[in-house]
This record gives C-alpha cells, sequence and structure tokens, in this order.
C-alpha cells in the first residue's frame, strides 16, 4: 500500500503541470490565429511605412542624407522582399563607394550579404564578406561582419547537412559566435542573445533559455529581436522533448513574426510540423500554406524547397482523415438503414457529405497540382542558377586573368614613363569588346539551357517578320530582351542596365516585337515564358 501510495502522488503534481502546458499552448495557437486575422493590417502598416521612407528618398538632397533613406528602406525590405532589399542594398553599396567612406561601404556590404544569405545565394555572399578587412573596422561595424559570417557558415552548414562539411562550417562559424561574445559587452541584450546561441550548439539547452530570458527581459529588445528569440527557445524546448512548450514559442515567434511583417522565413513552417505530428491536419495544412506564401512572396529558392517537402505529406494526410471522416459517416449511416423513418433523411445527408468531400479532393488534386508546377518551375530554376554560377566563375577567372595582364602592361610602361602608349590602351573599344564578350557568353548559356528559342521565338512572327541572329550561338538585340524575361528579369530598367540601353529604347524595342507579333499584345510575354 505504501508503494502504491509512493507511485500516484506524483500522478497529482505531474498531471496539472502537463494540462497547463497543453492550455497554454491552446491560447497562444489562438492568439496566432486571431493575429494572423489582421495579417492585411499589419502588411498594410508596412508598405506605409515603406512609402513613406521613400518619400524621404525624393526629398533628400545630400550624399549623406540620400544613403541614409536608402539604407533604412533596405532595413524595412531586408526580411519582407528580398528581390526589393536587394535593390535598396546594392543602390547603398554603389552611393557608399561613389561618396569614399569606408565605413558606410562595409555597412553597405554586409546589407548585400545578409540579403543574398538569406536567398541561399551563399557563393556571392562569401566573395563579398572576403572583401572586407574586419581588423580596418570600428568594432560595431566589426560585430556586424563577424555576425553576416556566423550566419554564412551556419547556412553554409544546414546545406551541407553531411560530415564533413557539416562539422567543418559550423566550427567555422562557431568561431565567428565566439568573437561576437568576446567584443560583445557582457549582461547586455546582445550578450545574452549570442551567448544563447552558443549554449544551444553545445547542446546545453536549459541554460541557454535561461540566457533568453533576459533578452526577452531586456527593454532594448524589439519585435523582430523577440520572434527570433522565441524561435530560438522553441528549439531549446523541441530538443528538450517538451513540444507543447515548443509549440507555445513558435507560435509567439509567429505572432512576432506576423505583426512585423516578417516574410524571410517564419516559426509557422516548423510551428506546422509539430502540429503535424500531433495530428491536427488541418491546422498543420493552413499555417504551412501561410509559410508558404511568405516564402514565395520574400523570394528565397532554398525555403521554397525545404517546404515544398513536407507539404505534399501533410495535404496527403488530411486527405487521408477527410476520408476516414467519410467512411465513418457511411458506417455509422448504415446502422440506422433498418430503421425507416430515417432511411432519406440518411441518404440524403449521405449525399451531401459526399458532395463536400469530392469539393475537398478537387480542391487537393488542384493544390497537389500547382505544387508540382511549383516544383518544376524550381528544378527549372536550379539548372539556370547553376549554368550561370559555372558560366560566372568560368568569366570572372578569365576577366582577372585580363585584369592581371593590364596592371601588368601599365606597370611597365609607368617604369618606362611611356605615358602615351598608356593613354592608347585606355580606350572605349576595349570595354565595348569586353562587353561583346559578355553577351556572347550569355547568349550562349542561354541557348543551351533554351536550345529551340529562336526557332520558337519566330514562330510568333509572319515569314516576312522572321529574323535570325548571326550565327547558332548568339541571339539579336531583340531576341536578347526577351531571353531576359525568360530568365524572370521583366523590370526594363534591370535589362536596360544589363544591355547598356535607355530604358525607352528597350521599352521601344519591346512594343515594336509585340506589334509584328501574329499574338495578342497582352499574351505575348506569356507565350514567351511557355518555352
Amino acid at each position: 500500500m505504501k508503494k502504491l501510495f509512493i507511485y500516484i502522488i506524483p500522478v497529482f503534481f505531474i498531471l496539472p503541470l502537463h494540462l497547463f502546458a497543453q492550455n497554454s499552448t491552446k491560447e497562444w495557437l489562438q492568439k496566432l490565429d486571431e493575429s494572423l486575422a489582421q495579417r492585411e493590417k499589419f502588411d498594410t502598416q508596412k508598405r506605409e511605412k515603406i512609402d513613406q521612407l521613400k518619400q524621404q528618398l525624393r526629398q533628400a538632397r545630400g550624399a549623406e542624407s540620400r544613403y541614409d533613406a536608402l539604407h533604412s528602406i533596405y532595413e524595412e525590405y531586408k526580411s519582407y522582399c528580398y528581390d526589393s532589399a536587394v535593390v535598396y542594398a546594392r543602390q547603398t553599396l554603389d552611393l557608399a563607394e561613389r561618396m569614399g567612406e569606408n565605413d558606410r561601404i562595409t555597412e553597405s556590404k554586409c546589407a548585400v550579404a545578409f540579403c543574398l544569405i538569406s536567398s541561399g545565394i551563399l557563393s556571392e555572399a562569401a566573395s563579398i564578406l572576403d572583401t572586407i578587412d574586419p581588423m580596418q573596422q570600428p568594432r560595431e561595424l566589426r560585430n556586424l561582419y563577424f555576425d553576416m559570417k556566423c550566419s554564412l557558415y551556419r547556412s553554409m552548414a544546414d546545406f551541407a547537412h553531411d560530415d564533413p562539411y557539416y562539422t567543418k562550417y559550423i566550427t567555422i562559424s562557431n568561431a565567428y559566435l565566439d568573437s561576437l561574445i568576446q567584443a560583445t559587452p557582457p549582461n547586455t541584450m546582445k550578450w545574452y542573445s549570442y551567448m544563447g546561441s552558443r549554449q544551444m550548439r553545445d547542446w546545453k539547452y536549459n541554460e541557454a533559455l535561461s540566457s533568453f530570458k533576459k533578452v526577452l527581459e531586456s527593454p532594448e529588445a524589439d519585435d523582430h529581436q523577440k520572434a527570433m528569440t522565441t524561435a530560438e527557445m522553441a528549439w531549446a524546448y523541441t530538443y528538450l522533448k517538451d513540444e507543447d512548450s515548443a509549440m507555445a514559442y513558435f507560435a509567439q515567434s509567429a505572432i512576432y513574426d506576423n505583426e512585423t511583417a516578417t516574410r524571410e522565413i517564419t516559426a509557422l513552417y516548423h510551428l506546422s510540423r509539430l502540429i503535424y505530428k500531433q495530428g491536427d491536419h488541418s491546422r498543420a495544412s493552413r499555417y504551412v500554406h501561410q509559410a508558404l506564401d511568405d516564402v514565395q512572396f520574400y523570394n528565397s529558392r532554398l525555403r521554397k524547397v525545404e517546404i515544398g517537402d513536407i507539404l505534399p505529406i501533410i495535404e496527403q494526410d488530411r486527405y487521408k482523415a477527410v476520408r476516414s471522416q467519410r467512411n465513418w459517416l457511411i458506417a455509422a449511416s448504415s446502422l440506422f438503414i433498418a430503421l425507416l423513418l430515417f432511411i432519406l433523411y440518411a441518404y440524403w445527408l449521405n449525399r451531401k457529405k459526399n458532395r463536400k468531400l469530392t469539393e475537398a479532393r478537387e480542391t487537393i488534386a488542384g493544390q497537389l497540382e500547382m505544387l508540382k508546377q511549383a516544383n518544376s518551375q524550381l528544378m527549372e530554376d536550379d539548372k539556370i542558377k547553376n549554368a550561370y554560377i559555372g558560366r560566372s566563375f568560368y568569366t570572372n577567372a578569365e576577366y582577372i586573368a585580363k585584369l592581371e595582364k593590364l596592371f601588368l602592361t601599365i606597370d611597365r610602361k609607368i617604369a618606362a614613363r611611356q605615358f602615351d602608349d598608356l593613354r592608347s590602351m585606355l580606350k572605349l573599344s576595349t570595354l565595348n569588346a569586353e562587353r561583346e564578350n559578355m553577351y556572347e557568353a550569355f547568349d550562349q548559356t542561354f541557348l543551351k539551357l533554351f536550345p529551340n528559342f529562336v526557332e520558337r521565338f519566330n514562330n510568333l512572327f509572319e515569314e516576312k517578320d522572321r529574323k535570325l541572329p548571326p550565327n547558332d550561338h548568339s541571339l539579336t538585340s531583340e531576341m536578347r530582351i526577351f531571353a531576359l524575361i525568360r530568365l524572370g528579369i521583366s523590370d526594363s530598367e534591370r535589362i536596360a542596365k544589363f544591355l547598356d540601353y535607355s530604358v525607352h529604347t528597350v521599352n521601344t524595342y519591346k512594343t515594336r516585337v509585340k506589334n509584328r507579333s501574329t499574338a495578342d499584345n497582352d499574351q505575348f510575354e506569356k507565350l514567351i515564358m511557355k518555352f
């Protein structure tokens, strides 16, 4: 009897704690649903703030004021929309280089690197960061550099996933994180944040939770910092096998993400995985679709692939759950079929439920088809990315070799005081030749990816309006514009910069081509995208 009493007593303490944790999780999920219902309001607030900053940019007069306005716009976009964030980050870098201020150049290079890391373009991010000498920077910018390097190598480790590369990259990331901890004043909000991240990597989850709670208690922590911190705490509870607490903190993080209009990667995706494990397929499907909308809006290719892995699983199990409900209803109806008074009612109810299930099946089939199309587009994007990355490595190596040769020639001319020869060397024709080489490389790479582009492009015109490039490995100027559109570059300003045209010239070419085509002007670019 005494032994039985010893076993029963802990149950009265543990069971209430478990029920309390479950109730707390349900409350946070309810709050999350209420927050998501106001999603449009928070998105509108973000756009209004960005519009105000753009107005300040238009009113800015001096270079410093313009730089500050550009950087403020980047800060708003960096976790909201990659395409816009990287444009403004590069504009800050261009302006900083024209100003010749090293601190601003370093700051803007880190901004560009952040965008590239967020989108999964890691090699380009590494190249930009390698141009920064951290020892020549003030403490704040040096810490920013360490932070970017830490994030870069952590992303590389996550991408590699397997040893020996994972261990190699995570070790380097930890070294930069240690540098951040050493360079940050102790017992500050950032110090606790860095310390908590380091403790997580050392599997000291309870200590990490204590550090993260200090971050949340700090008055310096804004909503974005709280979103990242509560997500880290959720991971700590996940590793401690406390899934109820993990879901509660993921829900809090998702609320902060929603209210700050963060689209880069939200806690909704990780929350949906835990909810799916507990069998709530409907809620898991709703959250993972919202997370997919976020990463598609932000345009993070790696996150699209990551979410694309779990979405079919959740949708399939959701369909099975719906089918199971249908089977149960049919079985229940069959039990009452012997009762004459309920035969017609049961038949009517069954038909009604079947209609709903058919609609649900058609909806799911449509969603799966959309997902297949999205995955197909991702595979095409990955193929294009790999082709152009490989080509860019070769082109950069060739360009560096030319620069090396040019520098050696210039050095010899200067040493020999042959200044007239130097002036004859620096001609615009050389630049034009390099630009033509760049176009030739672009044409060759594009035609490898789309070998039938010229033929299909000409099929959109009558025989008399068809034009052929000078050879099988090149494109005409008009074709090159629509080749860029086929790669997803539809902005006329970006096309003009690449082709060294004015925006007016690009628009004139596009209009002239569409007018000659046998297809409708509104459908022309859609037909190009189907090649």
